[in-house]
């Protein structure tokens, strides 16, 4: 129910009221103007307590992330950070990605040895990432670099080329699908977190290998279902192959939302 269906609600309640001749009909008209408010208050009130509840487990994920830190060193983290952050994991405690990032991005503030790699737009950078987002994004932190390649369908003769693919990152398509994780990495760069470096390519050959056999299907499916439009005889399959990379502020985001250390990478 809208709030102005809500609101003239309430009012015709209120008229009803005005109109009641009895003490017993007034008793009636009152009821039902309290159960009326009760009804208009409960998505607020639900809300109060959720976040209560909220607050509550972002104490105990905050716990487990501090246990081993130095007492000394726990402080009470920037107001401008803190706050934002649990208004923010009040709405996804539902899921364990967006609210790890979120408690992780607490506890680094929380930190006197972290809370300077802390900033406020992670808190607004975290918003506009889903879970699989997340998900994604925590793959990449875990290599830095990640070849990927595009797949196009090419006419030998005109060189005219279809786009078939045009990010495959991860041979595991059902960890991974396609088009879901085409559409995180796009995102992911929009955000400034990764990189895609479409004129740059990984120098090991490797794991291009691995990424064209996992989507030999993919291929023959297409093949398959376009081969009236464009004989298989006269088309080729090409690769692109390049790479994408954690830009260095996706790493500063990545240490304190993931708890990602590249120490190995140096």
């Amino acid at each position: 129910m809208s709030d102005k269906k809500k609101s003239s609600s309430i009012e015709k309640t209120i008229d009803t009221i005005k109109e009641t001749r009895t003490f017993e009909e007034a008793d009636k008209s009152v009821s039902l103007v309290l159960r009326t408010i009760n009804a208009a208050i409960s998505p607020i009130e639900k809300w109060v307590i959720r976040r209560e509840y909220s607050v509550a487990e972002t104490k105990k994920l905050l716990e487990q992330k501090l246990q081993n830190i130095d007492v000394d060193k726990i402080i009470t983290p920037p107001s401008y950070i803190a706050i934002p952050a649990l208004q923010a994991i009040s709405y996804c405690m539902d899921d364990e990605q967006l609210r790890d990032m979120y408690a992780e991005l607490l506890a680094s503030a929380m930190n006197s040895d972290t809370v300077d790699n802390v900033h406020p737009t992670y808190v607004e950078i975290i918003k506009q990432m889903s879970p699989f987002d997340a998900v994604v994004f925590k793959k990449l932190a875990s290599t830095l670099v990640q070849p990927c390649i595009g797949l196009s369908y090419k006419n030998k003769r005109t060189k005219a080329s279809y786009p078939i693919q045009d990010i495959v990152a991860f041979p595991d398509l059902e960890k991974f699908p396609i088009v879901p994780t085409q559409i995180s990495l796009e995102n992911l760069e929009r955000l400034k977190l990764i990189d895609i470096q479409y004129n740059s390519k990984y120098n090991n050959d490797e794991p291009y290998e691995r990424l064209k056999w996992s989507v030999k299907n993919v291929i023959e499916e297409f093949i398959e279902d376009n081969k009236r439009e464009f004989d298989p005889n006269a088309y080729e399959v090409v690769y692109k192959e390049y790479m994408i990379l954690i830009r260095g502020f996706g790493q500063f985001f990545a240490r304190a939302c993931l708890g990602a250390d590249f120490s190995q990478f140096k």
